[in-house]
């Protein structure tokens, strides 16, 4: 398994969409309005978040199968290098 440190998000936005942010802005009014309408919402989705695993199980008893096989290295120094190469950012 391999992490990679090249993934960034991103946000792709249409070449005119700061006009079309500057149109959807709500009135001054309104800002209330939306915030309460959406609080249930992101209450449901916090809830939804805290309900998953903090381990994904399965993940693990794929790696522990894989390392019993024989199929994963379990060098304790390579293991070591990369994670230093890892959070040290680089990528040689």
């Amino acid at each position: 398994m391999e992490i990679s440190r090249h993934l960034k998000p991103s946000l792709n936005l249409p070449s005119d969409a700061p006009a079309q942010v500057q149109r959807a802005r709500p009135q001054p009014g309104a800002s209330a309005r939306a915030s309460t309408s959406q609080e249930p919402r992101l209450e449901q989705l916090q809830d939804a978040l805290r309900s998953l695993p903090d381990v994904d199980l399965d993940k693990v008893a794929l790696l522990k199968a894989a390392l019993a096989r024989g199929e994963l290295s379990s060098d304790p120094a390579a293991l070591a290098g990369s994670m230093l190469t890892y959070h040290s950012g680089s990528d040689a």
